[in-house]
């Protein structure tokens, strides 16, 4: 099994919007470049709906892998070790999607790249995000595709209410959906692809090598 660690990783801390429908279309936010070590909050829902209009905010984690040395494989999967979740909390469900944040290069990431996310390009199911532990997210076809075609897979955490964008606030009352994640243990994991035994078929007679050399 092949696997490659991330190359680089950051979260963005969209800016606080006086509705829960705001935030889910926030253009911009604060931005955690190269993020290291244990953060409880790389994938959060925030909700205070106190005096003068409130604080709703979303957070979105954001990866770059280089892979440029991967030309094949299957089985693609990507794998984050959590630090704070709820598996029993469907709200806590989170989904991997396309990013072009950081110029899909693996560049710094900037403010304006919170809405950077495709929302209607899943590589991934929802997928139960609990407390501890390694969460593998398996990708489809099509991030499978982008790993093996590109030199680049950008690929972005949102809690799958952020993806889904349903009209109604998940939260009843003030609180918080927070997933954490070790920054420090970010990796993509895949099955090599097989390789065929090379085979030299020679029928009988005599066969002779005048010079060079040969290759299969």
């Amino acid at each position: 099994m092949g696997s490659v660690s991330a190359n680089r990783a950051g979260f963005i801390t969209g800016n606080s919007q006086t509705s829960y429908a705001d935030a889910l279309v926030a253009t911009s936010g604060t931005a955690t470049d190269s993020a290291t070590g244990n953060q409880t909050t790389a994938i959060q829902y925030f909700r205070s709906s106190g005096r003068g209009g409130g604080t709703f905010r979303f957070i979105r984690t954001f990866i770059h892998f280089d892979t440029s040395a991967i030309s094949g494989g299957s089985n693609f999967l990507l794998k984050v070790v959590s630090v704070a979740g709820d598996s029993s909390d469907n709200n806590h469900q989170v989904t991997a999607v396309q990013h072009s944040a950081g110029s899909s290069n693996g560049s710094a990431l900037q403010a304006s790249d919170f809405d950077n996310v495709d929302k209607t390009g899943n590589y991934s199911a929802a997928t139960a995000f609990g407390s501890s532990g390694t969460i593998s997210f398996t990708l489809n076809s099509t991030a499978a595709n982008q790993i093996i075609n590109n030199n680049d897979f950008n690929v972005a955490l949102l809690l799958s209410i952020d993806v889904a964008g349903e009209e109604e606030d998940p939260l009843a009352s003030d609180g918080d959906v927070s997933n954490g994640i070790n920054f420090g243990a970010i990796t993509l994991a895949y099955d090599d692809p097989v390789v065929s035994t090379p085979f030299l078929g020679m029928k009988f007679g005599k066969y002779k090598i005048v010079s060079g050399k040969i290759k299969i």
